[in-house]
């Protein structure tokens, strides 16, 4: 929470990467030439993760090294597309010394991920070179740092993978979902125009949206509802053990059972969900168009659920709310093409490339 996660801090910390965003469309984008917002968003969410992590953010200008990061990071999620060897290994750790299993599920993916370590190591050797203990910590690693001094269980080991762990799952999952709304807005413009008079109405141009302003503007929250819904970027949660032997819907999951929750099926549930291929925000609201409808919240799990669920949540929802907010109020988004709903299938169910026009309103 010191460090951006407490509600005032993360909206500042948000609202500064926004801002890097909004002038990055400003200066790069004409409103007419097919534009590729993928790195700008990435770029965006980035910064989010770099200033809690580092303390300082990336200047689109000089962001050749961080267009490397990402590019690691794609090249990682594509290696591990369709590769069972990998779920394989998370449940059966011991697995990863057998021939082939080992090579695909382990020792390529870690080959990978050593490409962008260098990334991490020198952020993190920057830090150390300049750490002071007797100054307030202002970053992460900072913080790490002088927890490390105070227990023997801490160790720079740990502290790289705490750092990729944040990368990995921070910045490509909420991203994703961001070029997942652009998309589904362009398919949908009634839903973009509807959105976009509320978040006028409510907010208008002469401020910030804030974070404050969420329960004010109920068709905007049940778009970006929707858009978690249909994009359901991440089908598989990670592998858990039973602990205990257990009863769900009559059935017996016994002690030391391995369980893949499988939310893709939740969130298409027809019963809950009626047409669930269907766009539509308006089944996140009750009759009068103002009240959540809780029984279908109630089954939007993006995160995972209960104990298990995404420790980043409110950060991503925040990011969420607020930078596809910001974006809407200051333009329009139009496709150049057919818009393509079919997902790239991998860890994370990415949108296929795309172009756009990014109109100034």
């Amino acid at each position: 929470k010191e460090l951006g996660l407490g509600k005032n801090l993360m909206e500042a910390q948000v609202n500064r990467s926004i801002d890097t965003l909004l002038l990055q469309l400003k200066e790069t984008n004409d409103g007419v030439t097919p534009f590729d917002i993928n790195m700008p968003l990435q770029l965006c969410v980035g910064n989010i993760i770099n200033e809690t992590l580092f303390g300082y953010h990336i200047k689109y200008s000089d962001s050749a090294k961080f267009e490397f990061f990402v590019h690691c990071v794609t090249k990682i999620l594509e290696g591990m597309k369709n590769n069972f060897c990998v779920f394989i290994i998370q449940a059966w750790p011991w697995a990863r010394y057998l021939p082939v299993i080992g090579q695909k599920g382990y020792k390529d993916p870690i080959a990978n991920i050593s490409q962008y370590q260098s990334f991490i190591d020198e952020e993190v050797t920057k830090i150390m070179r300049n750490y002071d203990r007797n100054v307030e910590a202002t970053n992460f690693v900072q913080c790490y740092l002088s927890e490390m001094e105070k227990n023997p269980h801490l160790d720079l080991t740990n502290l790289h993978a705490i750092v990729i762990d944040f990368w990995m799952a921070g910045m490509e999952t909420t991203s994703t979902t961001l070029r997942w709304a652009i998309l589904y807005l362009m398919k949908n413009p009634r839903v973009q125009d509807r959105m976009r008079e509320e978040l006028l109405s409510v907010v208008g141009k002469k401020r910030r949206i804030e974070l404050a302003d969420k329960p004010n503007l109920p068709f905007f929250n049940a778009a970006i509802s929707e858009v978690q819904r249909c994009a359901n970027i991440i089908p598989f949660l990670n592998f858990h053990r039973c602990t205990l032997d257990s009863v769900i819907g009559g059935k017996l999951i016994p002690k030391d059972a391995l369980t893949l929750p499988q939310i893709f099926s939740v969130m298409m549930d027809e019963e809950i969900f009626e047409n669930p291929g269907e766009f539509r925000p308006e089944r996140f609201l009750e009759d009068d168009g103002k009240t959540p409808c809780k029984i279908q919240l109630d089954h939007l799990v993006p995160f995972g659920m209960d104990k298990r669920q995404c420790i980043g949540e409110g950060l991503a929802r925040a990011e969420l709310f607020l930078v596809l907010g910001n974006l809407l109020v200051n333009y329009r988004f139009e496709p150049t093409q057919s818009v393509d709903l079919t997902p790239i299938f991998g860890m994370i169910l990415a949108p296929r490339p795309f172009m756009c026009r990014v109109v100034p309103i």
